[in-house]
């Protein structure tokens, strides 16, 4: 199991590399390309397109559980009626996915106000994000089979391809003028080929790939664990991926694209350790499906850990040199202050904890209790988001998140200790670590105008300094010696791992 998510891990980190690559060099063309207005125009139809995606239920994803929790048994024929189980669902779906895809492309200007000689083009835009919802949902099987049986890094090298391909279309459909809709074209072209990849990779790699009718139980079964997983995705979309769509409805599309591009450097890097975090997700709803709940627990830990150390690093990094590096990474006038540059980093750490925990109860398969969760903390946190932005500007809108995410951050604990992981022998671990990373970002907040960093190459060195010294501090004071042997003999075994699956 732990070799299987070493190998994951790697695959996520190579895929994120790519994407690393492509935001860094895309995203300035995008946003020159498009402008400040067009581009928040582009954030809030992304956005959109998660809400969209939720149309079909989901059986995709639902697939991906439903195959963790069963890689430990041999039927296989079970296994295809699984595959069957979700196309069936899938196409029973459809039709009401491309139902609201037109009507939120003739519906939006009304929520994405614009001048009017960009109505069509936003229109085609969201279009095409329908389109490649539609594909993207129906391809995407092979690749959920992929992941459901802990086989995913049998693309790894493919599917990094693949993102930087998709990459490059983005930007010369900018460079050629296509605008809006050149953007979104490119996406499509780009699920098309990366769907064709994990396709054949599944066919290779997973012997017992195919299709099966399902029994009318098993339908039953899947179809209750979907309808489930498409409230919970519901209240994930609330909670983590709505903030662009209700800044630009209060504030205008120029406030959402300041809005993402102060938070660009932090999803750029929150980006790699939340798919380390989830790269042993299906070993872990192994581990659940076995019942062994002492290694979830330990395992949990870990993730924890691992989690607050990496965003030491980050937060140190983003709070003192984010500024200088947005006006020289896009120019000026997209830093939305440092205050709200603060909030949005205690929002990534909140996501980080948010991203194991919630890892941890899907592999419980206990989407009903994330689902109520979920929805209520995000509408809390959009509703009190969009308000204080009406009121204090961006900062309040992120203000809104960080207090709407408390409620899931302090729940899901409690939804665990169900299994018989304990909350208080957890917040004793985890305390002295969260004290020492509130202390070091604080500090990094109140002096995070004392870096007048001006050149590149002034920028790498500072960040390459604050990395070390950050990464040092949490080392050896945030975590007990028990805790970094623990981490230390974890990492032992994934090292040499890591160099055999580069080798091989």
């Amino acid at each position: 199991m732990t070799r299987r998510a070493t190998l994951t891990f790697a695959s996520s980190l190579l895929q994120q590399a790519a994407r690393f690559i492509v935001g860094f060099t895309v995203t300035p063309i995008v946003v020159r390309g498009l402008g400040a207005e067009l581009y928040g125009v582009w954030v809030m139809l992304q956005q959109t397109a998660g809400y969209l995606g939720l149309s079909d239920l989901r059986p995709m994803a639902t697939l991906k559980f439903t195959l963790a929790v069963r890689q430990h048994l041999e039927d296989e024929e079970e296994k295809r009626r699984q595959v069957g189980a979700a196309m069936v669902v899938w196409a029973v779906t459809l039709p009401l996915l491309l139902a609201i895809g037109a009507l939120a492309v003739w519906a939006a200007p009304s929520f994405i106000h614009i001048a009017p000689w960009f109505i069509w083009p936003v229109r085609l835009a969201m279009g095409l994000l329908v389109l490649s919802i539609a594909l993207d949902r129906g391809l995407s099987l092979p690749g959920n089979v992929l992941r459901g049986v802990n086989l995913d890094y049998k693309a790894m090298g493919l599917s990094a391809a693949t993102i930087l391909l998709g990459g490059a279309l983005t930007g010369l459909a900018v460079w050629a003028g296509w605008g809006l809709p050149g953007v979104a074209g490119a996406s499509v072209v780009g699920i098309l080929i990366s769907s064709c990849v994990r396709y054949l990779v599944a066919r290779h790699v997973v012997p017992w790939f195919g299709i099966a009718w399902p029994l009318r139980r098993e339908l039953a079964d899947f179809f209750r664990l979907s309808a489930w997983l498409f409230f919970s995705g519901l209240g994930a979309l609330l909670l983590m991926a709505s903030d662009f769509l209700v800044v630009g409805w209060v504030l205008g599309p120029k406030a959402a694209a300041v809005y993402a591009i102060t938070g660009t450097v932090l999803r750029m890097s929150i980006g790699p350790l939340e798919q380390l975090l989830s790269s042993g997700g299906p070993g872990i709803a192994g581990l659940c499906g076995k019942c062994e709940w002492d290694r979830v627990g330990k395992v949990r830990l870990e993730m924890h850990l691992a989690a607050v150390a990496a965003m030491t690093v980050v937060g140190v990094g983003v709070l003192t040199l984010n500024q200088p590096f947005l006006s020289l990474w896009v120019g000026e006038g997209f830093y939305g202050g440092h205050l709200l540059n603060f909030l949005l980093v205690v929002i990534a750490l909140e996501s980080l904890i948010f991203r194991v925990d919630g890892v941890i109860v899907d592999s419980m398969l206990e989407f009903r209790s994330r689902t109520f969760i979920s929805i209520a903390c995000g509408a809390v946190s959009l509703l009190l988001g969009g308000w204080l932005a009406s009121v204090w500007g961006l900062p309040g809108m992120a203000l809104g998140i960080l207090l709407g995410r408390l409620g899931a951050l302090v729940s899901f604990p409690f939804i665990i200790a169900k299994k018989g992981i304990p909350v208080v022998s957890y917040l004793r671990s985890m305390i002295r670590p969260y004290l020492v990373i509130a202390i070091i970002l604080a500090i990094c907040f109140f002096f995070s105008s004392w870096f007048p960093v001006q050149t590149w190459l002034s920028l790498i060195f500072s960040g390459i300094l604050l990395s070390l010294l950050s990464a040092g501090f949490i080392w050896l004071v945030g975590l007990s010696r028990n805790q970094r042997d623990m981490l230390m003999k974890h990492l032992a075994t994934l090292i040499p791992r890591l160099n055999g699956c580069v080798k091989a």
